[in-house]
């Protein structure tokens, strides 16, 4: 009998723990922008997320894009919004808008870049991520991002340890660097893309 209780109080413990981990990111998300974020070696899955917090935020930021259509923060975050719910033809279009607008966000064009690469148009995630690279020297997500492209998308080895390097410089000691380094390793020993 007591070890019948034991087992449902750890059993209790690992569904808490268990939604906790699923459940909490869902309602509060990351708490950074999604240029923050680095991009996934493997796409991600190629469904609309349709979480009613999504329909009521976009629904609101398009009124108030209606009052306000040149408000680049607006756009932006309406841009990030579609990039959390997996509508990456809406991103780009409310990015590319934003940068119409206001040119030069690195952020928002390694945001972009992400989708593009997201929409299957790695050639465009390339140009946006050297392009955040060359307008900010010490942005690290774009050269991170612009690694991962070239060698996982447009099977570039070379290119990918280039811009690995570049962000190691950048990111400094970080867990991401270390990241980037066993990832040039695994390059180099020519064990990944086979």
């Amino acid at each position: 009998m007591e070890n019948r209780k034991i087992v449902l109080v750890i059993g209790a413990a690992l569904f808490v723990g268990l939604m906790t981990g699923v459940l909490i990111p869902s309602f509060f998300g990351s708490g950074e922008p999604p240029s923050r974020r680095f991009s996934q070696a493997a796409k991600p899955a190629p469904y609309v997320r349709s979480d009613p917090d999504y329909t009521l935020k976009i629904s609101e930021l398009k009124r108030q894009l209606q009052k306000n259509p040149g408000d680049v923060g607006l756009l932006v975050q309406l841009g990030n919004t579609y990039f959390d719910s997996n509508r990456y033809p809406e991103s780009i279009e409310a990015y590319l808008k934003a940068l119409a607008l206001k040119p030069g966000n690195p952020d928002v064009l390694t945001d972009l870049g992400i989708m593009y690469r997201r929409n299957g148009q790695p050639e465009k995630a390339v140009e946006c991520f050297k392009k955040a690279a060359l307008l900010s020297p010490k942005h690290p997500q774009s050269r991170m991002n612009l690694g991962i492209v070239l060698f996982f998308d447009l099977k570039d080895p070379e290119g990918a340890r280039e811009a690995l390097e570049e962000f190691i410089k950048v990111a400094g000691d970080s867990p991401e660097a270390d990241s980037a380094k066993a990832l040039i390793t695994q390059i180099e020993a020519g064990s990944l893309g086979k």
